[in-house]
């Protein structure tokens, strides 16, 4: 603790004392529901978690210790430049995350982008995911439309104003599976009713090698790769942020597989020239 202080300029006002650290530990405990318990066998501290809750924790809190270490002293940001475009609503992450492992309900105040105002929500929370650097939340509505009931909808935490925990618990859907239904998936729809398809896509070498540092998906596999073509095997559901996902690459990605992907894509091209079309001609 004294080691890892030591990069902060106020670091002599912070205690590290025994006592204070007892206390910071029944905080954690308290406020964000992790256990830190002393081994005296192997004289040293560990959280009693599975080992995959916690890889999923540190994969969360990763980006606040980042922004710890990058901004510990004032030098760092002359030579270190991190995106200048903040995302909002990281700061929601620390409550969903207590709320998600007691099963809490919670109370958000939330804006569609096609609202004026922020209407109240009551959800089921019950996990939170990553994409492009952006969080949702995974939840199910209260008293939502009928048409609705049961689903897990995504909320986007930059849209969440503000968020109260309730003392009172929800059951989980046991037949709620949040990993397996965004498993095939690209992005935050789910779209499981949309069967999971063998995807094949060509890059050229330097899309490709790209590709193969920055995945598209856990099941790509690189099935050709040489000088002149990259070659990946995909197994997911062309949703929607799949389709945006090639559009955005245009210029380097070919579609090889299926063919009904090869004729949306013609279409969605076909469309956009016309539309260019017109507005020149305009």
């Amino acid at each position: 603790m004294e080691n890892d202080l030591s990069l902060y300029d106020d670091s002599e006002s912070i205690g590290t004392s025994s006592r204070t650290i007892k206390r910071d530990l029944q905080e954690i405990r308290k406020y964000l529901g992790i256990s830190i318990d002393y081994s005296k066998a192997n004289n040293g501290y560990y959280i009693p978690e599975d080992e995959d809750q916690q890889s999923d924790l540190e994969r969360v809190l990763e980006p606040f210790d980042l922004l710890s270490s990058l901004y510990a002293e004032n030098k760092l940001p002359g030579f270190v430049f991190p995106e200048k475009r903040q995302h909002k609503g990281t700061e929601h992450l620390y409550p969903l995350i207590h709320a998600i492992k007691r099963s809490c309900i919670v109370e958000i105040l939330y804006a569609k982008f096609d609202d004026t105002a922020p209407q109240l929500r009551v959800v089921e929370p019950y996990g939170l995911k990553e994409y492009h650097g952006r969080w949702y939340l995974l939840a199910k509505e209260v008293h939502g439309r009928i048409e609705e009931a049961g689903e897990i909808k995504t909320w986007g935490l930059d849209r969440i104003s503000h968020i109260t925990i309730s003392s009172d618990r929800f059951s989980r859907d046991r037949d709620v599976d949040v990993e397996t239904e965004y498993q095939n998936c690209i992005g935050i729809y789910s779209d499981k009713d949309k069967p999971v398809e063998e995807i094949i896509l060509s890059f050229p070498p330097m899309g490709g090698r790209y590709h193969v540092a920055h995945p598209l998906h856990e099941s790509q596999e690189v099935i050709l790769a040489n000088d002149q073509e990259y070659r990946i095997r995909l197994q997911v559901r062309i949703t929607y942020d799949f389709m945006m996902e090639l559009l955005s690459q245009t210029q380097d990605v070919t579609v090889l597989a299926p063919q009904h992907l090869k004729n949306e894509l013609i279409r969605i091209y076909e469309q956009a020239i016309q539309r260019t079309v017109g507005q020149n001609r305009g």
